[in-house]
């Protein structure tokens, strides 16, 4: 059976205890698992950032640009890429 939380702070009690169960030390929480999502959904199925910002409800780029880690080596290698 699937038990859907209805609010973050149960989501994030519930990340808490599995990673304690399993032996994971540090930070984690429902923000955590949101982070993964979006950086799994943009190296795996190359999300269009504008489909992942309104997934995550953001209204500016640079939120989710800090939530995929898309660093300024990256966004260099992007620019460079391009043939004129």
């Amino acid at each position: 059976m699937f038990f859907a939380p209805k609010d973050p702070s149960s989501v994030s009690r519930m990340v808490k205890s599995w990673c304690r169960e399993v032996g994971l030390h540090g930070r984690y929480d429902s923000h955590t698992m949101r982070k993964i999502w979006g950086y799994h959904q943009r190296k795996t199925s190359d999300a269009p950032l504008p489909l992942l910002m309104r997934a995550y409800g953001h209204a500016t780029a640079a939120q989710p640009l800090r939530y995929l880690f898309i660093q300024s080596r990256e966004l260099e290698d992007l620019f460079l890429g391009v043939d004129l």
